[in-house]
């Protein structure tokens, strides 16, 4: 079975997951609530409250982060962001670095949301507020408040020493369905998981990753984000574009091809950089059994041509003007082949309930 169908059985939990590793800048934002607005997350009524949670946790990162105001870069770790949906609650991670000496003032202000209700989050909030307190670290300790008493319980955190005078600073602003009828657990606002996630993308050099709904609305601002972590990081040109144009074709064969599940388009995908200018795209999503042994035929029939005998089949098709669904299907997959650097590699294998999942890994 593939790596991708292990990833995604790991978040079967998560009806959404959408993971970033890179640099943040100001565009980042809008493409983030972007696709927070378009996602079918059970939690409707809390997505304007998640968007603004969204703009202040990367305001923060871009505006306070100690990797960025250090003068000297001393620590060289991506930061990352983790929305997701996990049905009983809705987690917004994101990662800071921060120097050591402010880790015990950070520390004391979490640890005193936890004891707070909302009447008294709410008081200390406008007290703060009408003092028009701020602090050192550019008024978190207002920050915090506000999110603890919006988001309906206090933020996880921890934070993990790297080293050289600072600390990874790990928040997880934790969202509770205005329908919630039962207590939260521990378990629901451990970090644990998250930290888990982080280590696993950078230690695979994963640059975004999502699990959850391939819709074509839900595809679009997806394809924003990767453009601008590409641009951000001053990749070659004609490599970012190349990189787009597989992204693209790959993530419009889940859209029109995937089986649905429960009415969502479901599936994953990730892109990580595993050498200097090689990038990987896989994707995985689920079909039924008939067509995915039609998939494989077709795979089967270009997946050993070499570019020239790729050309000549895509220049057939154009010329016998065949426009059917299937001969679509061929001619994206024989894009495909033709731009990937290297053979393309895929896998389809039965799962539950009748379904087949198909992967494909592409690089480029």
């Amino acid at each position: 079975m593939s790596a991708i169908y292990d990833f995604y059985k790991e978040l079967s939990q998560d009806s959404f997951v959408l993971v970033y590793l890179g640099e943040f800048d100001d565009e980042l934002t809008s493409y983030v609530m972007n696709i927070n607005e378009v996602s079918k997350s059970e939690m409707i009524s809390s997505k304007k409250k998640i968007s603004y949670f969204i703009a202040e946790s990367f305001q923060n990162i871009i505006r306070h982060s100690d990797k960025k105001n250090s003068g000297v870069m001393k620590v060289d770790i991506p930061e990352m962001f983790i929305l997701r949906d996990r049905n009983t609650v809705y987690h917004l991670v994101t990662t800071n670095v921060v120097k050591n000496e402010y880790v015990k003032s950070l520390t004391e202000k979490l640890e005193s949301l936890k004891n707070l209700n909302n009447h008294e989050l709410n008081e200390l909030y406008w007290h703060l507020f009408d003092k028009n307190t701020t602090s050192e670290r550019g008024g978190a300790g207002l920050g915090l408040i506000d999110m603890a008493r919006k988001s309906g319980v206090a933020p996880s955190f921890r934070f993990i020493d790297l080293g050289s005078g600072f600390s990874n600073f790990f928040m997880q602003v934790n969202v509770l369905p205005k329908s919630l009828t039962s207590i939260v657990s521990k378990v629901d606002l451990a970090l644990d998981s998250a930290i888990m996630l982080y280590d696993r993308m950078a230690l695979e050099k994963i640059l975004i990753a999502q699990k959850g709904d391939f819709s074509q609305e839900a595809v679009l601002p997806l394809i924003q984000l990767v453009e601008n972590n590409l641009s951000i990081r001053d990749e070659q040109i004609g490599l970012a574009r190349r990189v787009l144009f597989l992204l693209i074709e790959m993530l419009q064969n889940m859209t029109r091809h995937a089986e649905k599940i429960n009415g969502i388009t479901e599936g994953i995908f990730y892109i990580s950089e595993k050498e200097s200018k090689l990038f990987e795209i896989i994707t995985g999503n689920f079909l039924k059994k008939e067509d995915a042994i039609l998939l494989e035929a077709r795979l089967e029939s270009i997946i050993n041509l070499d570019k020239k005998e790729l050309l000549k089949k895509h220049e057939e098709i154009l010329l016998n003007h065949e426009e059917s669904e299937g001969n679509n299907v061929g001619m994206g997959l024989i894009e495909i082949c033709r731009r990937s650097s290297q053979r393309i590699v895929y896998d389809i294998f039965p799962v539950e309930n009748g379904r087949y999942f198909f992967s494909l890994k592409v690089k480029v």
